[in-house]
């Protein structure tokens, strides 16, 4: 079993970090992204039934183009004239995406957390989650963490291999832990990482600074960390000097990591995730078995050949619906049977929102959402 420090440290930490961004959510954190794509909800027999609760919402979504939607009561659809300085509107649909009015998607302070067990939209009270998200750029690191869920909300790394392509230059990464010390405590976004230009030996950078300011929410002005895969040189960098520096690859924040190509930054570095087919199955005891010893094998594995025929990207618009609300590998469409915690535009009204069902839906789009909000204290 995976231990970096012992199970009350741990424990202690992340309880710590609960609170701390309980007390932060009401002015904005924007500092994470949830990865529970495998929470299986769970409402009884019928994770669905949970979604019989507040007001229905049905949202038509077009083959191409995007429609908005308030969850003020009554929620509707509307049509904002400036949907990137309108604060009319708290989530967005477009194909099978889900926005936030937030970041580069909007104007807005909406945040969102997800997925939850269904049976958390029977409440009447937010429930207590580790992190809230806005919108923000984001590719194949997306998913490098296993979220633990309550009551310990830690976060564990799922050891898959990446591949970075800077020009003709290939590079292999893979997370080996996020939890370091300072000052002889535990803390966490202090990153581990195993690295190396392919056909090369491997390297270590340990305390990769992604605190942000902080070791709870961060401080979405302060500088974390970012790396040159090749020279090991290390940068401290707000977000928004990272997307102009071409000084990095990869640059960590709280629980992000970004790559530096497209939304990312300027330097045209692309990332894929080699083990993203094993996401959907992964489960957290699986995780917990892995080291970073277990793990070795697999990270040499990776060769020049491996690269042949990926697509490589850099970062584009996520949120924290990315690729967890509907089930994976079916057509058409089909949504997940959640909760999630939305924050709306205005930064302050909580809501719970559920996917009950899609009409119409094909391959590309969920046809008409029905779904289910619901205002939370």
């Amino acid at each position: 079993m995976k231990v970096f420090f012992s199970s009350v440290v741990l424990a202690s930490l992340f309880a710590a970090a609960s609170l701390g961004v309980a007390c932060s959510e009401d002015v904005g954190s924007s500092d994470a992204k949830n990865d529970a794509a495998t929470n299986t909800g769970d409402a009884g027999d019928d994770p669905g039934a949970a979604f019989n609760a507040g007001e229905e919402l049905l949202v038509p979504v077009p083959e191409s183009g995007r429609v908005y939607a308030k969850l003020a009561s009554p929620p509707a659809v509307v049509t904002p004239g400036e949907p990137k300085t309108e604060l009319g509107w708290d989530l967005a649909f477009e194909g099978l995406d889900v926005y936030t009015n937030s970041g580069p998607s909007g104007s807005g302070a909406s945040l969102a957390f997800g997925p939850l067990d269904a049976i958390a939209f029977l409440d009447d009270v937010a429930p207590q989650v580790p992190f809230l998200t806005a919108d923000k750029s984001g590719g194949a690191f997306v998913r490098w963490y296993f979220y633990e869920g309550a009551p310990n909300h830690g976060l564990y790394s799922r050891f898959h291999v990446f591949g970075v392509k800077d020009g003709d230059k290939l590079y292999k990464v893979q997370v080996l832990s996020y939890y370091g010390k300072r000052d002889g405590a535990a803390v966490s976004a202090l990153y581990r990482i195993r690295y190396a230009e392919v056909g090369q030996p491997a390297k270590e950078a340990v305390d990769l600074d992604g605190t942000a300011g902080g070791t709870t929410a961060g401080d979405p002005n302060a500088p974390s960390e970012c790396i040159d895969l090749g020279t090991g040189a290390r940068t401290m960098l707000t977000a928004a000097a990272a997307r102009t520096s071409s000084a990095w690859h990869l640059c960590f924040r709280r629980q992000d990591i970004s790559v530096n190509g497209e939304e990312g930054g300027p330097r045209g570095v692309g990332a894929i995730d080699f083990d993203a087919q094993k996401t959907a199955t992964e489960k957290f005891e699986d995780v917990l078995d892995l080291t970073p010893e277990s793990e070795l094998a697999r990270f040499d594995a990776i060769d020049a050949a491996s690269f042949d025929g990926q697509t490589l990207r850099g970062d584009r618009v996520v949120s924290a619906f990315s690729g967890l609300w509907t089930e994976r590998g079916v057509s058409p469409a089909a949504p997940g049977k959640f909760a999630w915690l939305v924050v709306g535009a205005d930064g302050k009204t909580r809501y719970l929102v559920g996917f009950a069902r899609f009409d119409g839906a094909t391959a590309t789009s969920p046809g008409t959402i029905v779904m289910r909000v619901k205002p939370v204290k």
